[in-house]
């Protein structure tokens, strides 16, 4: 019971830090191209703020964003597009994280009462 509380509230923590970063933003969260800096836009379309001077690691990505792009669009644009992400993204990725995370969990606990026993 321990080991999944802890993990709970290990995953409770990025959802709040999110909603925390969105809350405190000195601008509103916006989908909509704005030229002075990065919106959500940019997530969507690939940055067009971005050059090899001012994030050249995003630069050196951008073409595994791309091939995400175009693996997620293999079942076609629109509902088939939406349905993969939402499967990838929200249910495989975090799910294999906190799957990972417990097992992480309940093991240091295992060990934590071996050592025990064993002194």
């Amino acid at each position: 019971m321990r080991p999944l509380l802890l993990t709970l509230l290990l995953a409770a923590l990025f959802p709040a830090f999110g909603f925390w970063v969105n809350y405190t933003a000195p601008h509103r969260p916006t989908s909509a191209y704005v030229a002075a800096r990065c919106t959500r836009y940019c997530t969507a379309h690939g940055c067009p703020h971005a050059t090899a001077a001012n994030s050249p690691i995003f630069w050196r990505l951008r073409p595994m964003y791309g091939l995400t792009i175009r693996a997620l669009s293999v079942g076609g644009s629109g509902a088939a597009y939406v349905l993969a992400n939402i499967l990838l993204y929200l249910v495989a990725v975090p799910g294999a994280l906190l799957w990972l995370t417990y097992g992480a969990v309940r093991d240091a606990g295992l060990i934590r009462q071996l050592r025990r026993q064993r002194a």
